[in-house]
């Protein structure tokens, strides 16, 4: 169970980098396929493009986050904070995220997030309980995801407790603002 909570603490750093590559890339391709575009950090759009772009996508969203988080972490930890402890641990923390986009291969999830995308919730709003449900699944993904990326950061840095909450919670923050500025150059 401290494994599941925890991976960051038992998990070797190349593991955690190839496992995190290889999410990666199957969610770009997954992406490619259904036609998603990470519009921020943390949110998607149904204006996909090439497999290319998916790629670059996903890539930026985690180099993005990774980089902050390193050079946040550097300035604020005591002891030594190396870029790919950082990187490799927030690839790895992107997996639920990444879990959580599959929802999106059913047709109808992919259908009424459609209808929510044109502006039509009356519509959408027939289908209350699959939306329910959808938000159910989303929000606990996101819980886990969040959770794991605090552990990461926290692991990979030294920087714990109150102190360490606070600054990710920030630096979170900062790059889910910066993030679409960045993703609109893809």
């Amino acid at each position: 169970m401290k494994k599941l909570i925890n991976p960051f603490r038992y998990l070797p750093l190349r593991q955690a980098l190839c496992w995190g590559i290889v999410a990666l890339i199957l969610m770009s391709v997954f992406c490619w396929q259904v036609g998603l575009r990470m519009s921020s950090i943390t949110q998607i759009n149904y204006a996909g493009g090439s497999l290319m772009s998916a790629t670059l996508q996903q890539l930026i969203a985690w180099l993005l986050f990774a980089v902050v988080l390193y050079v946040v972490g550097a300035v604020a930890s005591k002891s030594k904070v190396r870029f790919w402890d950082v990187a490799a641990f927030n690839l790895f923390a992107r997996i639920p995220f990444d879990l959580s986009l599959l929802m999106f291969a059913i047709p109808s999830v992919r259908s009424i997030m459609g209808l929510i995308t044109d502006g039509s919730f009356e519509t959408a709003l027939q289908y209350m309980n699959l939306l329910m449900v959808v938000g159910l699944v989303s929000m606990l993904f996101s819980i886990w995801y969040f959770f794991w990326s605090y552990k990461a950061f926290a692991e990979a840095t030294n920087i714990k407790n109150g102190r360490g909450v606070a600054i990710f919670v920030l630096t979170f923050v900062v790059v889910y603002f910066v993030s679409p500025y960045v993703l609109m150059l893809v």
